[in-house]
């Protein structure tokens, strides 16, 4: 069913926050109300045969604005930023929220809500950020320390579901996240402008900033701060959000898209576009989209990329920029370690013919996978190369295991990312060659981490963004963690993960992550496949666009470049 914010509702919606202190976000000065378009969208019949989802005029001209129209493939599941580990979601979230810091692809970081952060020298415990003193709420309400102390309450708090409890639970006076009754919370406000954080243990600062605070959100405690905690998940607020990001929330249709104006007082840098628009377009459309005006830049990051079989016609298009971009994300098989054992997730490591799925699938436009990191990573163990394929020595181990090999196992995929999907038959033959008949099953991208999270699978493909610090995948092995896909329950490979990220140098790091790549190499809870380049391509009319970026879940509209 589609559902759509009206004007009603939404002045509605506004009423209602202001009673509790948050008002309506305050109009851009040099943008334009929305004009009726038409489109099927809002009760049309217009369908353009061939178009990228049948609405034709986003970025039509005719009402003087710069419209900007993104898509991707898969759709958001919340606009709640601490309810979700969507990457699609994400990339609605962060034009809405802002975080504290930019990720950048080479491991460097960039100011974003804060202007400035220090780890202090001696007891590597505490985190100073300090915010940017002209951050505003798109209501026009100043952005303080109290608002990000207010943030990590609500996400320690006990009596809210928390999808991203895991950011906080380094934080001191919590315990898995949740805070302790009787000790002193780790968040506080120093001033109106500066917070410190107060770690449990010595934490390297990399690591904080890349993995903690990546997609650490900032809300408006004036707009939420008088909902009971109860309440919280289903309040009016999330229907029509406040943030203090480069964009201003407008409307939605669910599953479909989203639509904002720009929010031209945006303290780092005013977008040049007047209006973004993010669009759920199938993979086969991308292209036809791209070069008949409808869409104007591809999401990436696997979340939106142009499939192989289009990328040549996409480079010859005279209105297209396009990017093969080196990307730290990798796909990898999960294995329910309850239903596979030990030895046969080692065979099936040993089975699957990566450099078929490179060379078939992604036309070269990847690299093998040998765990979670790339080859070129700094942080790579040289001793997993070279990647073992042994299809007869597989077959034995599966036979010497007494694995039933009667039953059909679940290899489960979702919708979205075209070379996932066809890998799935390729592995379903490399298993059936060592004697494990799958079937697959395809849904939609959040009901497979929904079905994998709570173990109801035995196979299933998956992807992740990776990172530039080598303890991305260890809270995905940490027994009780929301992404601990394999249901694995031996702590061992967390304990060795997490003593990394309490040493300060990369020589007192690299040996823990050798000695963890290689337990993971053992342990085989999840089987690398591939590191695949993002194909990426927008219109002439953008510049200044950072693909790199992408996976580490920064798109940094307001540094784009709009004609």
């Amino acid at each position: 069913m589609r559902k759509r914010l009206t004007k009603m509702t939404a002045l509605a919606l506004c009423l209602m926050m202001g009673l509790s202190g948050c008002s309506a976000p305050s109009a851009p000065s040099d943008t334009k109300a929305p004009a009726a378009t038409g489109t099927a969208a809002e009760g049309g019949d217009a369908k353009a045969e061939g178009s990228a989802d049948g609405n034709t005029q986003e970025n039509t001209a005719s009402q003087g604005q710069k419209i900007v129209t993104m898509a991707m493939t898969a759709p958001w599941d919340t606009l709640i930023p601490f309810n979700t580990t969507n990457a699609n979601t994400d990339a609605v979230l962060e034009l809405i929220f802002d975080k504290l810091i930019v990720v950048k692809a080479d491991g460097s970081f960039k100011p974003r809500l804060a202007d400035s952060w220090s780890m202090d020298d001696e007891t590597h415990t505490k985190i100073t950020f300090n915010l940017n003193k002209n951050a505003k709420w798109h209501d026009g309400q100043p952005v303080t320390a109290d608002d990000v102390v207010y943030t990590a309450e609500l996400m320690s708090n006990p009596d809210i579901s928390v999808a991203r409890r895991s950011k906080v639970a380094p934080f001191a006076g919590t315990e898995d996240g949740i805070r302790v009754e009787g000790e002193e919370f780790g968040v506080k406000a120093i001033d109106a402008n500066t917070v410190e954080f107060t770690l449990k243990d010595p934490t390297n600062l990399d690591y904080m900033l890349d993995i903690m605070f990546r997609d650490f959100y900032i809300l408006p405690k004036h707009c939420l701060e008088d909902i009971p905690v109860k309440d919280m998940l289903a309040a009016d607020f999330w229907k029509a959000p406040i943030g203090s990001g480069p964009c201003i929330y407008e409307s939605e249709i669910s599953g479909e898209r989203v639509e904002f104006t720009a929010n031209k007082d945006y303290h780092i840098n005013a977008p040049e576009f007047d209006r973004f628009v993010v669009k759920i377009v199938p993979a086969s459309n991308l292209l036809s989209g791209l070069m008949n005006g409808e869409i104007d830049i591809v999401a990436g990051a696997g979340i939106g990329n142009i499939p192989l079989n289009d990328w040549d016609m996409a480079g010859q298009q005279e209105n297209l920029t396009t990017e093969a971009v080196e990307s730290l994300g990798y796909q990898y098989l999960s294995c329910n370690t309850k239903n596979i054992p030990q030895e046969v997730r080692q065979a099936v490591n040993m089975a699957i013919n990566r450099d078929a799925l490179v060379n078939n699938l992604m036309k070269g436009e990847g690299v093998p996978a040998p765990g979670p990191l790339a080859p070129s990573h700094r942080y790579f163990n040289e001793e997993l190369l070279p990647i073992p394929y042994d299809v007869d020595k597989a077959k034995q181990m599966v036979e010497e295991s007494g694995f039933d090999t009667s039953k059909t196992y679940r290899l489960n995929v979702s919708k979205g990312n075209e070379v996932r999907e066809k890998s799935a038959p390729m592995i379903q033959q490399d298993l059936a060659k060592i004697g494990i008949n799958v079937e697959i099953i395809t849904t939609d991208h959040p009901t497979l981490l929904s079905t994998a999270r709570k173990g109801e699978y035995d196979f299933a493909l998956i992807g992740s963004g990776g990172s530039p610090d080598p303890g991305e995948s260890v809270m995905n092995v940490t027994p009780g963690h929301l992404n601990n896909f394999s249901q694995n329950e031996d702590p061992s490979l967390g304990e060795v993960g997490r003593k990394g990220l309490n040493q300060f140098s990369f020589e007192d790091r690299k040996p823990f992550y050798d000695e963890y790549q290689m337990m993971l190499r053992e342990q085989c809870p999840f089987v690398w496949l591939y590191f695949q380049k993002d194909l990426v391509a927008y219109n002439k009319k953008i510049s200044n666009v950072c693909f790199e970026d992408y996976s580490l879940l920064n798109r940094s509209v307001w540094e784009w470049h709009v004609e």
